[in-house]
């Protein structure tokens, strides 16, 4: 269940060269490359001639010849060049995609309507003077709407992540959600607790914090999780701990997904210890996720029984958001479904 009318990341900025890479995205394949002017284009990676893959050919100039025959694109997706002819066929041509490189990664347009440009997500922080960014890319074997499932109810940290930035507090604080359009909106105020053990060992808490976590979904998989934490009673920014996590979770197919993660903090900017202390963590945290949802991800599709509506109340977030993704995928099969017709 995926929807084309979306902003995917593609990769970071700094995995994108003057060179051939293949991308899956919603189960159709891409080659990305950089011109020599540093221009980010992506094109479908399916030769039109025969199918081969262009991202196993090679660089002339700026235009992409496949290795199979010859055939040669130009970074519109024309065919330029056909070895032992003159006459271009009118249909030997691949798609290119819309493509915007911004906080620091390239996002496509994997859709057949105008690319909207207004509805890539709100990731400033990613770049944004006053903050510090880290983070990386997995590749998770499991379906891109439990990855979103994860990120958007916390009370797992309890159990899952109960050395760095869970405890006992989250899950027994009830949260508040709201949808806004095609958005989710999710709000955690955790008063006078304990603080977890990252958030102790990054900002010297002594006694207990006031934690919030405000978390945004975006379609189709983008949420940006507003942590904070105050000493308990207290707004002080100078000691308090404020990051945001930005996930982008980029389907490969149905059961294999890129998870593009950053952590971006407001504090102690040039402390390059404490910027990789927080990398080192926050990746074991991830991989913990990863390993609890690969495993999910076996057991779903092994279960003879089906799927069982067994939800509870910190489930409503994560429900609202596949009933957005839903109805935007119906309403785009409805769309095609129209003009086949």
């Amino acid at each position: 269940m995926f929807v084309r009318n979306a902003w995917y990341v593609a990769a970071q900025s700094e995995e994108i060269t003057h060179a051939l890479t293949q991308r899956w995205i919603i189960g159709e394949p891409l080659v990305v490359y950089r011109t020599r002017a540093g221009e980010v284009v992506a094109l479908d990676d399916r030769c039109p001639h025969r199918r081969a893959s262009l991202s196993k050919g090679s660089l002339v100039g700026d235009d992409v010849q496949c290795g199979y025959h010859g055939i040669t694109f130009d970074c519109s997706g024309a065919c330029v060049h056909v070895p032992g002819q003159e006459r271009i066929p009118p249909a030997m041509r691949t798609r290119k995609y819309p493509v915007i490189e911004r906080w620091n990664w390239i996002w496509v347009w994997m859709g057949d309507a105008e690319a909207d440009e207004s509805l890539l997500p709100a990731f400033q922080y990613n770049d944004s003077p006053g903050w510090k960014a880290v983070g990386g890319v997995l590749q998770v074997n499991a379906n891109y709407q439990l990855l979103s499932d994860n990120l958007l109810d916390l009370t797992h940290e309890t159990y899952v992540h109960g050395k760095t930035i869970g405890n006992s507090a989250i899950v027994e604080t009830p949260m508040e959600y709201e949808v806004k359009g095609n958005e989710v909106h999710i709000k955690r105020i955790i008063h006078d607790a304990p603080p977890p053990p990252l958030f102790k060992r990054v900002r010297n808490f002594e006694g207990n914090i006031d934690r919030w976590q405000v978390i945004r979904f975006q379609v189709p998989a983008h949420i940006s999780i507003d942590a904070r934490g105050y000493p308990a009673g207290s707004d002080d920014m100078a000691r308090a701990l404020r990051w945001f996590s930005m996930n982008s979770i980029t389907p490969i197919d149905e059961r294999r997904s890129m998870y593009y993660w950053t952590i971006t903090r407001c504090f102690d900017l040039e402390n390059e210890e404490l910027s990789q202390l927080i990398y080192d963590k926050i990746l074991a945290t991830f991989l913990e996720d990863v390993e609890v949802i690969e495993a999910q991800q076996v057991l779903i599709e092994t279960d003879r029984r089906g799927l069982i509506d067994t939800s509870v109340r910190a489930d409503s977030g994560s429900i609202s958001a596949r009933r957005i993704i839903q109805r935007l995928s119906e309403a785009e099969a409805a769309a095609d479904a129209g003009v086949t017709a």
